[in-house]
């Protein structure tokens, strides 16, 4: 990269940087520095001009990791950005939704045998309103997972399982990208991401049929 590219890129990073206002802790301690640095007879030249650097620098430090942790999206953000990719592509890909079709948790099932080193859990919730209508293979976190479709009433549901990286179970959180609601949680040692275009409230009862929770 020549020098103008990393110019540029420097430019680019000051223009689009989040500005944070300082605390009063800290705008108290450069207060004090610049009325040293002003006071007559405290410093030399070049140590008024130390001071005056290190005041700038602290501040900058504090403006750029501040941005810094503002701009870097948290793992779980990255992959429930993923999870709704999945989630739009198996709605306008034709012939995306499904690799298998059927309502037979006995069919869909052992379709997976084979495709995946696990074995998801396939089970069918009609009598709650969550019917199953079949299965895909996916991509997500960087390897190939199970995406399972349910329907309830005329919204089309997808559950993506794979094993978990943690053996502890996680309570579900509820999250909400592009205007679909969705539910993750752990359990069992597998992962489970819910996305539907349905109501946060309603898809946290779909959640809970499929969890099992009276």
């Amino acid at each position: 990269m020549s020098h103008a590219d990393t110019a540029m890129t420097e430019a680019e990073l000051i223009r689009h940087a989040t500005y944070y206002r300082a605390s009063p802790a800290l705008q108290g301690r450069i207060r004090t520095s610049l009325r040293f640095v002003r006071s007559p007879g405290r410093f030399d030249g070049w140590a008024r001009g130390f001071a005056m650097a290190a005041t700038v620098a602290a501040v900058a430090v504090v403006s750029w990791k501040g941005a810094l942790l503002a701009a870097a999206p948290a793992a779980d953000d990255e992959l429930a950005r993923e999870v709704t990719t999945a989630h739009i592509r198996s709605l306008i890909a034709e012939g995306h939704l499904h690799d298998v079709l059927s309502t037979d948790r006995h069919t869909v099932k052992p379709w997976f045998s084979g495709k995946l080193d696990f074995a998801p859990p396939v089970e069918d919730f009609a009598d709650a309103g969550l019917r199953l209508t079949g299965g895909r293979l996916d991509y997500l976190a960087g390897r190939p997972v199970a995406a399972l479709t349910y329907a309830h009433q005329k919204h089309v549901v997808n559950l993506f399982v794979w094993p978990a990286q943690t053996p502890r179970d996680v309570s579900p959180v509820a999250l909400s990208r592009q205007g679909y609601s969705m539910q993750h949680w752990i359990e069992a040692g597998m992962s489970y991401w819910l996305v539907a275009d349905v109501e946060p409230r309603q898809l946290v009862s779909l959640a809970n049929v499929i969890r099992k929770v009276p």
